[in-house]
């Protein structure tokens, strides 16, 4: 029985970290992945990867960064006027 062009992109090899049924590309293999020219996205053997989305923060989330980066600022600007002699 004659492989297909998906069995050929795939090796025999996996590494001991990777879940179950997760193979290597091979060499010939890396000629099935593909760029959408204007998009950037990315195709294997014709058919998109479909990728996570990114982490979005909700308002609340936002809030509390924001607080945690203006208290990290505030206590960089309190150390920088004692190291230079602003106040003690």
């Amino acid at each position: 029985m004659a492989k297909t062009d998906t069995e050929e992109a795939i090796t025999a090899r996996r590494r001991a970290n990777w879940p179950e049924g997760v193979r290597g590309i091979s060499w010939d293999g890396l000629d099935a992945l593909g760029v959408h020219q204007e998009t950037g996205r990315l195709y294997w053997d014709g058919k998109e990867v479909v990728t996570r989305t990114k982490i979005r923060l909700g308002t609340f989330e936002r809030w509390v960064a924001s607080f945690a980066a203006l208290g990290t600022f505030g206590t960089f600007l309190v150390n920088v006027g004692r190291a230079i002699g602003w106040w003690h």
